[in-house]
């Protein structure tokens, strides 16, 4: 008996812990590299700023689940004219791209789902197919026609540039969020929600993706004529990024941006053998060591994403002493929305070629999560911003004739731009599924600027 026993219990210790190091280690982790961990970096289970559930879920389960990391082992730069390259590549990266095909969303059964492709200019043609972008609109919605004023909200999914990461789950928890929040339809009847199909990295480098959501946002606006209710574009983790390039390089038509959890790499100044400063741009921040143990995204994947999408190739052996996190490129990804006086240009730029009335910067939700390595990326962002709206509001006080602050408009009736920043605590876009309440009022919130955006629109016309 006491023989069958202790058996038994060994055999239960052994099975534990082989199921606590499979979990504990993943391919493409830090555990199977040679490259140092940060110091600081702190093991999933001693994260007491998250939940347990989702110490164990974001920090070990999704490492079994998801099957990014094995992307690290593949080339980061492509000749996309080389058949056989780009084949053998794909191949390589065929199971960290797996994510899409759990992407199960049943958006055919909740809303109108309409496809539009888009002709790429004459220089980008040779890219592949025409930018696919899916339209979901609100089930037996009235015709634009009959509803001048809907909203435009152009969705950019996340997935480090290189994936198509969990775009239809997103989709359908947002858009379904915000009709439920319109209640009667007064707004959200005839709004569109559009899911952009931008190029990936590595088979389209910088400033592919970029340069796909500008083109997805002036069809839709200027020759389909969406968004006189207002537009406002929202993006995911690298799809953030995205959404403040894309809103930079469109505040004469943007009126809000949310940005959730942003892929924003940090400058840093390094000196060339030539003894000059060069400015060069790497993930190294107080969160991404604190959490490079992380599955959910792995601080690994994060760095070959970035060398991806900015067309760095990997040396092998070169960088096994380089401290995981710390590999920099020469490449800005946000393409100058890091900068608080690139908003104010950009801004002053439209006002001095236009007719308009001064242009406000839009306004801004921004989501950061503890147990995320990109957390200080988005905080970066949040004192960026801070500092821009700062700058045009000196400007609108030496330039407008009276601020009515009580209304939150300017003299000319624009509204006041503002900024809103939420912290959530489960993880790298954790939030939606394990924080609803929090999610229903970051949603509530983008709402309501929604509709301040939409009431001043019925009114002018």
């Amino acid at each position: 008996m006491n023989r069958s026993l202790s058996i038994t219990t060994a055999i239960l210790a052994v099975s534990i812990a082989v199921v606590i190091h499979s979990l504990s280690t993943f391919e493409g982790g830090p555990h199977n590299g040679p490259r140092p961990i940060p110091q600081e970096a702190v093991p999933i289970w001693q994260t007491s700023e998250l939940h347990w559930f989702v110490r164990f879920f974001m920090g070990y389960l999704y490492g079994v689940l998801g099957h990014v990391a094995t992307m690290t082992i593949c080339p980061s730069v492509i000749d996309r004219h080389n058949p056989t390259e780009v084949l053998l590549a794909q191949e390589c990266m065929k199971r960290g791209r797996s994510a899409e095909d759990i992407d199960l969303a049943p958006l055919e059964w909740m809303f109108d789902v309409n496809d539009v492709f888009i002709d790429r200019p004459q220089g980008e043609r040779e890219s592949g197919d025409p930018l696919r972008v899916t339209l979901l609109k609100k089930q037996k919605s009235p015709e634009i026609a009959n509803h001048p004023n809907a909203p435009l909200i152009l969705f950019l999914h996340g997935g480090g540039f290189t994936v198509r990461a969990v775009k239809k789950i997103q989709s359908m928890l947002i858009f379904d969020e915000l009709l439920k929040l319109d209640g009667d339809g007064t707004m959200m009847d005839s709004a569109t929600f559009a899911m952009v199909e931008y190029r990936l990295a590595p088979e389209h480098a910088y400033p592919a993706a970029t340069n796909d959501c500008l083109l997805a946002l002036n069809h839709l606006v200027k020759e389909m004529g969406l968004g006189k209710g207002g537009v406002h574009v929202a993006g995911s983790s690298a799809g953030g990024t995205l959404a403040m390039e894309t809103t930079l390089n469109a505040l004469h038509i943007v009126d809000t941006f949310f940005v959730d959890e942003p892929v924003l790499p940090f400058p840093t100044t390094t000196t060339t053998v030539d003894n000059n400063k060069e400015v060069k741009w790497t993930m190294d921040s107080p969160s991404v060591r604190r959490y490079a143990y992380t599955r959910m995204p792995p601080v690994s994947w994060l760095e070959w994403s970035l060398r991806a999408y900015t067309g760095i190739e990997t040396v092998s052996g070169e960088e096994d002493n380089l401290t995981l996190g710390t590999i920099t490129t020469n490449v800005d990804i946000t393409g100058g929305a890091m900068t608080a006086s690139e908003w104010i240009q950009k801004r002053n730029d439209i006002d001095s070629t236009t007719l308009l009335p001064s242009i406000p910067l839009p306004r801004l939700i921004l989501v950061t999560a503890m147990g995320d390595p990109l957390r200080n990326g988005g905080l970066a962002f949040k004192e960026v911003y801070a500092e821009a709206l700062r700058k045009e509001k000196e400007l609108l006080e030496q330039n407008d004739s009276k601020i009515a602050k009580a209304k939150g408009q300017r003299a000319d009736g624009l509204p006041i731009s503002k900024a809103k920043h939420f912290e959530t605590y489960s993880g790298h876009v954790g939030f939606y599924l394990f924080e609803p309440a929090s999610f229903s009022i970051i949603m509530k919130e983008w709402y309501d600027e929604m509709y301040d955006v939409w009431q001043s629109r019925s009114r002018k016309r």
